[in-house]
């Protein structure tokens, strides 16, 4: 019962008297109509904490009532005159509350005034002149009285005329008199259907843009009656819906009882139509409607009507499809825009079998770019990072450095992102079995020896890698964070590092991580970190 327009009835009851006398009350009368929503906890309380005010209005005049007359009964008493109904209706759209609600209930209250009767003339009110017989206030305009260029008029503005002490409204507000009968209503709020709208992408390749949408819609416990849903509809502004609905006992109306739960799919494509607009976000208008059989005359309507928007980016660490190969760059320009294209890359088992695994040729281990290859793209992550050194100075072991790095944010959205720097570790190469490619030194061979189980070269590489090699380069900056960084903002952040060793050293990669949706990106091509020998003194 929140978040919708429900209809108000006020019955007001007075004696029976002519229709003159009553359309004379008629033009005096105010009726205010409030709604309140109240917790459990704080209906026997007077402190305001568990109660919040969600409808206040009042019946406009020129709402004519609905006139009910119920003349005197003869066959009763003669003190039995009759009485008159008086009903409007009003339609009050219920806000949702701010508190938190614990079995709430909702308080419709309605009051009546009847305002005096020299208070009809309204002219009275509005009259521009001052009344007789009243002093006269301060002239505001006597500091003018000796000018010259007036020529001997003096100019006079009472200042009953700037400031009115009491408004007519307030002059209204005060004179009327309410009625000491307050009609008081408390009403249980409880949800007859609950409705929401889950998101899936379809296992296939990360390209495929269409989302599976699940509009899942329960019949609560506290209906106590049918419910009969007679239509949904999915909009979506620029795209396209596709119902997979069409199955034996999903079409409507649907006839649901409580505790009924029931899923509708739909298939939503993206429109490519407007090619300026680049953005992936699409509002989508979703309406519900069923009719509650309560009894057999009273069947009301329910109306659910929402807006949501759906992002059709596809992830950039998907779980399904080929798996996302690290972001090459090639002739290592300065700054790196995640979303590259690249092309397909020859791994290190795909080399081993047409190679030996000492001896891999430059020309397969360098990335070509023919024509008539098809080339796969990363989805655009919206980020352009540039790394770059402040400084020129030697990096000596033990001494601190820093990273400069410029980030631009290129998409639509705000962003937060987190910058991870991923120590540089070992590979856990796959290697092919080959036969022994090692033997004695001499010509001479005993014939009773046979060839080794396992090639020397394999068993010295298992030994090899089972010690733990000591790190070369250590980041100082545990935690760094961005943002939030508006669409089309910049920002530069640092990196402090420290290298432990001389020589060529470097980090495995900078995860960039968005903090909002959890996606991030192995930043790979990084610039080369020369360690010099400190000198000596």
């Amino acid at each position: 019962m929140l978040d919708e327009t429900v209809n108000i009835y006020v019955v007001l009851q007075t004696p029976y008297f002519d229709e003159r006398s009553l359309r004379s009350y008629l033009n005096r009368l105010i009726i205010n109509v409030e709604a309140q929503v109240v917790n459990a906890n704080g209906e026997h309380q007077d402190s305001s904490a568990g109660r919040e005010l969600v409808y206040k209005g009042s019946v406009q005049e020129n709402d004519e009532p609905l006139i009910v007359v119920q003349g005197p009964d003869k066959a009763g008493s003669a003190d039995n005159d009759g009485h008159i109904l008086l009903i409007w209706k009003l339609s009050a759209f219920l806000a949702r509350p701010r508190l938190r609600l614990q079995n709430p209930s909702m308080v419709f209250a309605a009051t009546a005034n009847l305002k005096a009767a020299e208070q009809v003339d309204t002219d009275a009110l509005r009259q521009e002149y001052l009344p007789s017989q009243i002093p006269s206030g301060l002239n505001l305009l006597e500091a003018f009285s000796g000018d010259t260029y007036l020529n001997g008029i003096k100019p006079r503005l009472s200042a009953l005329r700037v400031a009115r002490v009491a408004p007519a409204a307030q002059i209204t507000r005060d004179l009327a008199r309410p009625f000491k009968n307050i009609s008081r209503q408390s009403i249980k709020v409880y949800p007859a259907i609950n409705a929401r709208v889950r998101y899936s992408r379809p296992n296939g390749t990360p390209n495929n843009t269409s989302v599976i949408a699940s509009l899942d819609i329960d019949i609560t416990s506290f209906v106590n009656c049918e419910i009969i849903l007679t239509d949904i509809q999915l909009k979506v502004y620029g795209g396209q819906v596709q119902n997979l609905n069409q199955i034996p006992g999903l079409a409507l109306p649907i006839t649901c009882r409580p505790q009924d739960d029931i899923s509708f799919l739909y298939r939503i494509l993206p429109d490519d139509v407007d090619v300026t607009n680049k953005s992936q976000i699409r509002a989508i208008d979703i309406s519900i409607t069923a009719n509650a059989n309560v009894t057999a005359v009273c069947k009301p309507q329910i109306v659910m009507q929402w807006s949501t928007s759906l992002d059709f980016t596809p992830p950039i660490n998907n779980g399904f499809g080929q798996p996302t190969k690290p972001i090459q760059r090639p002739h290592r320009p300065s700054a790196l825009s995640i979303g590259a294209t690249f092309d397909s890359i020859p791994t290190i088992s795909s080399l081993a079998i047409n190679h030996p695994d000492a001896l891999p040729t430059i020309e397969a281990t360098t990335p070509t770019r023919p024509h008539h290859r098809h080339q796969n793209s990363v989805p655009d992550f919206g980020v352009t990072m540039t790394f770059s050194s402040p400084s020129t100075s030697p990096i000596y072991p033990g001494h601190p450095f820093v990273w400069s790095i410029f980030i631009v944010n290129r998409s639509d959205r705000p962003r937060k992102l987190a910058l991870l720097v991923l120590p540089k570790r070992r590979r856990t190469e796959a290697r092919i079995t080959r036969p022994p490619s090692t033997g004695h030194g001499s010509a001479r061979r005993d014939p009773k020896v046979a060839d080794a189980v396992l090639d020397e070269n394999i068993i010295y590489a298992i030994q090899r890698n089972s010690a733990m090699e000591s790190s070369e380069i250590v980041c100082l900056s545990t935690d760094t964070r961005v943002g939030p960084l508006a669409p089309s903002a910049c920002y530069e952040v640092e990196l402090k590092f420290m290298a432990l060793r001389e020589g060529i050293v470097g980090v495995e990669a900078v995860r960039v991580v968005d903090l909002g949706t959890q996606e991030h990106v192995d930043i790979k091509d990084l610039p080369t970190i020369v360690v010099k020998p400190e000198p000596k003194e």
